[in-house]
């Protein structure tokens, strides 16, 4: 197993986003990504 995230594509029903596979595993995202996600510039989350 890596030390390291590697980039995946994440499947959030029907949307398909950039993730982040942790070594353990599980899943992360960027704020950027969960912003697109919803259709919101990638702007409002990193102003949060």
């Amino acid at each position: 197993m890596s030390d390291k995230a590697t980039r995946q594509p994440i499947n959030i029903g029907a949307i398909a986003v950039e993730g982040f596979m942790m070594p353990d595993g599980s899943y992360r995202m960027s704020q950027a990504g969960a912003a697109t996600a919803i259709n919101e510039s990638p702007v409002y989350a990193l102003r949060f």
